[in-house]
């Protein structure tokens, strides 16, 4: 069975993985920036649909769950090239983690820590990031010209 869930347009990874002792506390500083920032440079990347880090079992280990456009090697390609600080500053704080500018183990970490989903579901399974956007942008036009006339 595979680690990566992908049901029409949008895939899905969860992985686990061993924070470093005496880590979770900036672990989590960093993962509750990342929240006040709205995402900083990973909302930019425009293919992700939610991703979630959460440190559980005592500080111990740290879940990432993340829905996404495409497949796992583009999605986890735009994090190594795009947002490789970001991704540094929080995997940084993880046991074998090898940084996210060696593209290939970064991947190897990331589906290597990667757990089979047993259950999902996903409201629009055929629809992008950008055709969620483009719908939201035309039901705003739509909206302001109905309040125009009206």
């Amino acid at each position: 069975m595979s680690v990566v869930l992908t049901m029409g347009k949008i895939s899905a990874i969860t992985a686990i993985t061993k924070i470093l002792p005496d880590h979770a506390d900036a672990l989590r500083r960093t993962l509750q920036g990342l929240t006040a920032a709205n995402g900083g440079k990973i909302s930019s990347l425009g293919t992700i649909h939610i991703v979630r880090w959460v440190i559980f079992d005592n500080d111990t280990r740290l879940l990432f769950a993340t829905n996404f456009d495409g497949n796992v090697e583009d999605y986890m390609r735009d994090f190594a090239e795009r947002a490789p600080d970001g991704i540094d500053a929080i995997w940084g704080h993880c046991e074998g983690y090898p940084g996210a500018r060696d593209y290939p183990k970064l991947r190897d970490y990331i589906l290597g820590s990667a757990i089979e989903t047993t259950g999902y579901y996903c409201a629009y399974p055929n629809s992008t990031v950008a055709d969620i956007n483009k719908a939201l942008d035309w039901k705003g036009k739509f909206d302001t010209f109905l309040d125009q006339i009206g």
